[in-house]
């Protein structure tokens, strides 16, 4: 997650990590590949899971943003950096998710075209 901006003032950092809801850390559930037992046990977070997770995160960023924009609009957020500084983190977010996905699209199309 990108740390707090200085620039703008301690205040308003403190406000945007009270306010925005951060992206889960799924990748920690992992088991790296050498680890004993690295199989997936009942109960333990699949790639679905992972996915589901990080798409969710997402989800709830924009729609905090959005939120965000909108008091910003009407008059109602004290500090308006803090919807830019939204903004721009879930447009980040956003990009980053579309080139994971084509990086998926990319290895599900390199198998695919692999003969057995």
């Amino acid at each position: 997650m990108i740390g707090p901006v200085t620039a703008i003032g301690e205040g308003v950092a403190g406000a945007l990590q009270a306010r925005l809801a951060p992206m889960p850390a799924p990748m920690s559930e992992l088991a790296s590949p050498g680890a004993a037992g690295a199989v997936a046990q009942p109960g333990t977070a699949g790639f679905g899971t992972l996915l589901t997770r990080a798409t969710r995160g997402l989800v709830d960023q924009v729609g905090e943003a959005d939120r965000l924009q909108q008091l910003a609009a009407t008059g109602q957020l004290a500090d308006p950096t803090a919807a830019i500084i939204a903004t721009q983190q879930a447009s980040l977010s956003l990009d980053l998710a579309v080139q994971v996905r084509n990086r998926l699209v990319e290895g599900w199309q390199e198998l695919s075209r692999m003969s057995v």
